[in-house]
């Protein structure tokens, strides 16, 4: 019985991957500026089952450690079609509840828009 029960955890997928905090619609803030623009169509919505919408683009997404890893799987007309299938990866640094400092690249902070 031990071993079944030790099966179902091995095999059900993982809520932990798709964490309720990051699970609703957050902006973008590049470095310098101040405030959010929760109204703009530039927003990403991440939900509770691993999917995203950003503009016309779909993908999965999933966060490992300090790591948001998002894979578009439609580009709709404003996505880059190379990008299709391809995982990109967003190091962050969570602030505090709804603010992460992204590092790497392209810097900035993302911040949670109010809940509806």
């Amino acid at each position: 019985m031990m071993y079944l029960l030790m099966i179902a955890l091995v095999v059900s997928p993982s809520t932990s991957a798709h964490p309720a905090w990051m699970v609703g619609t957050w902006s973008w803030r590049n470095p310098g500026e101040h405030g959010s623009d929760c109204n703009s169509d530039h927003n990403i919505t991440y939900h509770r089952n691993g999917r995203y919408d950003f503009m016309d683009e779909t993908g999965r997404w999933r966060v490992a450690g300090d790591r948001l890893i998002e894979t578009m799987t439609d580009a709709g007309g404003t996505g880059d079609p190379a990008m299709k299938g391809k995982a990109h990866v967003t190091r962050f640094v969570q602030v505090r509840p709804g603010v992460l400092r992204v590092q790497g690249k392209y810097p900035g902070t993302m911040i949670r828009c109010s809940r509806d």
